[in-house]
């Protein structure tokens, strides 16, 4: 049973959050692109991060898997947790972060060559000595993509359609059977057909992952997240369950972004 069958849907719901962020400011150069984020993602939730265009949603993303500092100029101040571990202490190694916390970018980014090669990248690059096929193929599987059988194994990746490419950088990320899924922008370029199918899958994978995502599309938080952020600015201004941010938000800003009069 997931975390969200066991009881009513609060952003406190689990004594030790799988994910939390506390006072996190992070800039590049002299640009502030969070301040001062306090925030807690529940094991076993789907939690959706919404707001205006350059509210901070990726930055924060990025933040949970430590992919900010690999930016020329970034810099942050503030905790960020990992099952109650500090991330950026001393033991804990960058790449295994970003194994258990995978992120799927925008952009829906491929590696040269096939769709096995893609899968087989990450395996390879972390040791990996067992059946790599199955393992890409069971991801594959999860990933809604093995209904051509092997021969997609030997696709080119850049033959792939927009959702394909979607869904084999989500089947990339979960062959390396992360503990938490971080996904910018799910649908983003996708035409209506395919973005459903692509919302369909993030809803399939909700019962085996931790689900943190980042959207401008208000509507697909609400038919998606169990809880939901409201960034504005850089700065979180709301977050709760996502039913009741939706109908009641505490918040002004939140209200006139959800109703589209923000200005």
């Amino acid at each position: 049973m997931s975390a969200r069958d066991e009881g009513t849907r609060t952003a406190g719901a689990e004594a030790v959050p799988v994910l939390s962020a506390e006072g996190l400011t992070v800039r590049f150069g002299e640009r502030t692109a969070l301040t001062d984020v306090s925030i807690e993602i529940p094991r076993g939730y789907t939690v959706s991060i919404i707001g205006p265009a350059g509210s901070g949603k990726t930055t924060l993303l990025r933040s949970f898997n430590r992919m900010n500092e690999v930016i020329p100029g970034s810099s942050q101040a503030g905790t960020i947790r990992f099952a109650g571990r500090n991330l950026h202490s001393a033991a804990m190694d960058p790449a295994e972060v970003r194994r258990r916390i995978g992120m799927v970018f925008e952009d829906a980014a491929l590696f040269p060559g096939s769709v096995f090669d893609n899968l087989a990248f990450g395996l390879r690059a972390r040791g990996e000595e067992g059946d790599l096929h199955g393992i890409a193929e069971a991801a594959l599987q999860a990933a809604g993509l093995w209904s051509e059988g092997a021969e997609i194994l030997e696709t080119r990746a850049g033959d792939l359609s927009a959702e394909e490419r979607r869904r084999m950088c989500i089947a990339r990320t979960l062959a390396l059977k992360p503990d938490v899924l971080l996904v910018d922008e799910p649908t983003s370029t996708l035409d209506p057909a395919a973005a459903s199918r692509v919302e369909s899958l993030i809803h399939a994978l909700r019962d085996d992952y931790t689900i943190v995502f980042a959207t401008c599309d208000h509507t697909q938080a609400g038919r998606l997240s169990d809880l939901t952020a409201y960034l504005d600015s850089g700065r979180l201004l709301e977050y709760g369950p996502t039913q009741t941010l939706f109908t009641n938000p505490r918040n002004p800003r939140t209200e006139f972004y959800l109703t589209g009069r923000l200005q």
